[in-house]
């Protein structure tokens, strides 16, 4: 056996290989997704992470409305830059090989405000709410906007920020809304919770260093 022969056995040993390791991690995906299926309906993430009852009352009171990250940009724009390049703002492709991208059991975790009045609704009526973006996470922005064109109520250095369901005063509320997506089923995305959630303090949680 030649050298070129040898090199040509050693190329397809190695592509065997990696076939068999994609096959098997395609297949514990797709066992994942027929067990979340298989599940009951997840409690809306914000609700989780509130209670009912503090939930309830501010989504009642008709103040929180979702507005959409483009709104988040005009004042946040390193963030809204740095977030382009992250999962979550790429969660809905994630959907489209199981062919679920319309199915509310796993729009709740991979869309913004989906089961919540002025949320997500689908790609045709919300576009603007796709993936999972500022508002996912600190919940309807239209408090916190409110509150920073309001000069009034700003302090003599400028707003400092507020109006978040899950924020600055919520930092509890907040990191809740992350677990409970993360569960231990899909926590395959890192390997240390507490990390991975200060790494989002930054613009960029996937820059080096992070």
């Amino acid at each position: 056996m030649n050298e070129m022969q040898k090199h040509s056995i050693s190329i397809l040993k190695v592509f065997a290989i990696l076939s068999l390791f994609a096959l098997t991690m395609f297949a514990t995906e797709n066992q994942r997704v027929v067990d979340e299926l298989a599940s009951p309906m997840p409690e809306i993430p914000l609700k989780k992470a509130m209670g009912d009852k503090l939930y309830n009352d501010a989504i009642n009171s008709g103040e929180y409305n979702y507005v959409g990250n483009s709104k988040c940009r005009l004042c946040h724009r390193n963030f809204f830059v740095g977030r382009k390049n992250d999962p979550h703002d790429h969660a809905m492709e994630s959907l489209i090989p199981s062919k679920n991208e319309k199915n509310s059991h796993c729009l709740t975790c991979h869309s913004t405000g989906h089961r919540i009045p002025s949320g997500f609704v689908d790609m045709e009526k919300t576009p603007r709410l796709s993936n999972v973006q500022c508002e996912g996470c600190h919940g309807p922005g239209s408090v916190h906007i409110e509150l920073a064109k309001d000069k009034t109520k700003n302090d003599a250095k400028g707003f400092t920020g507020g109006g978040f369901l899950a924020g600055a005063g919520n930092l509890q509320v907040l990191k809740d809304i992350c677990a409970s997506c993360h569960t231990k089923r899909w926590n395959n995305s890192y390997h240390d919770f507490n990390k991975a959630y200060n790494s989002y303090k930054k613009a960029d949680p996937n820059a080096a260093g992070n």
